[in-house]
């Protein structure tokens, strides 16, 4: 790939849609779309740290977080001004909405068209989108293409949910059909932890939450998702992140998780190196959504290099940012994608690297000696946005303070 975009060739434009506030991984995408070539527009709450980077060319201004008609009217015009080649959404709340509009079709006729249009070339099939919103519906997919997965049974009740353990045998995941960041996921070693992450998850989806939901046109987000339990897999937890095109992987980017917040929670320490049989089942999970724009999905590693897919993340995760440390840059694929260039090299990572991933390792141990001996990813070239990650209490996917 050529280092700048041609002087003849019209700068490609990006819309980075966000809509929760301390998302430590869309804040760090600016940067890389800007150095890849891109003219960048942000799209967010007043409040997010999407808001406070350095590196934006254009900033719109997000007049609500759950009012879907005020989300759309936002999103209309800042497409209308800005006019981007493609739109990013960044987090589990931006990619709900737009399922919402062009995945249900519950939203899709008070879409413009031209939106729909750039939603469409931003995200490819629009008629799969609802799969990649799905856990259970990733996996029904990733099945029919012959990718190994874990057992799992969906269930509606405690009484299902262990025999289902009883089953796969303990210890076995519960989780439900939506959420990010280890939200909605619980590992459950016996029957009482079992019965007490099903109550939990039961609680949060009651018929009177739901009806408000709906009456205040938050429904769109929140819904009722599915409780499944799903057997455990060992191994080492993974992950990858994909930029994509008309069905095809452009560059892929993998990663070993080192250190987790949690059990079953986000990576705090990242290894990025090339991990073959997650790479592969990236590259067929593309093609067979159809999709375009970024993805990224969870796995679990056996000591023999065998992956198992686990889950899909319908958006950039922290380490799309961090390719340029093993060679891989997606953004600048996705630009000469944009720009029509035939037989783009496909790039993997090269050579190895660890990653103290930032606010994470330093909020979990701040006397941690990998944040001195990998590379601690602080954005220092942009101090406001340091100032403003420094300052904010991290929230999860359903809105929550993390301790």
């Amino acid at each position: 790939m050529t280092d700048e975009p041609s002087a003849l060739a019209p700068i490609p434009r990006v819309l980075l849609f966000a809509i929760q506030t301390s998302h430590a991984g869309s804040c760090r995408l600016p940067k890389l779309f800007r150095e890849a070539g891109f003219r960048v527009g942000i799209l967010g709450l007043r409040s997010s740290l999407l808001q406070t980077t350095r590196h934006a060319d254009e900033r719109f201004v997000l007049s609500a977080r759950r009012f879907e008609p005020r989300i759309r009217s936002s999103l209309e015009r800042a497409f209308a001004a800005f006019r981007p080649d493609i739109i990013v959404p960044c987090d589990e709340r931006a990619v709900s909405v737009v399922n919402y509009w062009v995945g249900s079709g519950a939203g899709t006729a008070a879409l413009t068209p031209s939106l729909r249009a750039c939603l469409a070339h931003s995200l490819g099939s629009l008629e799969r989108l609802p799969e990649r919103n799905s856990k259970p519906r990733v996996l029904e997919l990733a099945r029919s293409v012959g990718i190994p997965t874990p057992r799992e049974v969906k269930v509606t009740n405690s009484a299902e949910c262990r025999r289902a353990a009883e089953a796969f045998g303990y210890p076995v995941v519960l989780k439900l059909s939506h959420g990010a960041g280890g939200n909605g996921v619980r590992l459950c070693a016996t029957r009482g932890d079992l019965d007490d992450a099903f109550r939990i998850f039961e609680r949060g989806q009651s018929s009177a939450k739901l009806w408000r939901r709906r009456i205040l046109k938050r429904d769109w987000f929140g819904s009722r998702f599915d409780i499944v339990v799903q057997e455990f897999i060992a191994g080492r937890p993974a992950m990858s992140c994909v930029a994509a095109f008309s069905g095809r992987a452009l560059s892929v980017v993998t990663a070993f998780a080192d250190q987790v917040s949690e059990s079953m929670g986000p990576a705090t320490i990242a290894r990025i190196v090339d991990i073959p049989a997650a790479r592969r089942i990236t590259e067929s999970m593309v093609e067979a959504f159809g999709a375009s724009g970024f993805l990224s999905f969870d796995f679990i590693v056996d000591e023999a290099g065998r992956a198992v897919l686990l889950e899909c993340n319908p958006r950039p995760t922290q380490i799309m940012h961090l390719g340029h440390l093993v060679g891989v840059d997606l953004a600048r694929s996705m630009r000469e994608a944009l720009a029509g260039v035939a037989d783009i090299p496909r790039e993997y990572p090269r050579g190895e690297r660890q990653v103290a991933l930032f606010p994470q390792e330093w909020t979990r141990h701040p006397a941690s000696p990998v944040i001195a001996a990998a590379f601690h990813d602080v954005p220092w070239e942009d101090p406001e946005l340091l100032r403003a990650i420094l300052s904010k209490r991290p929230i999860t996917w359903r809105g929550r303070h993390i301790p």
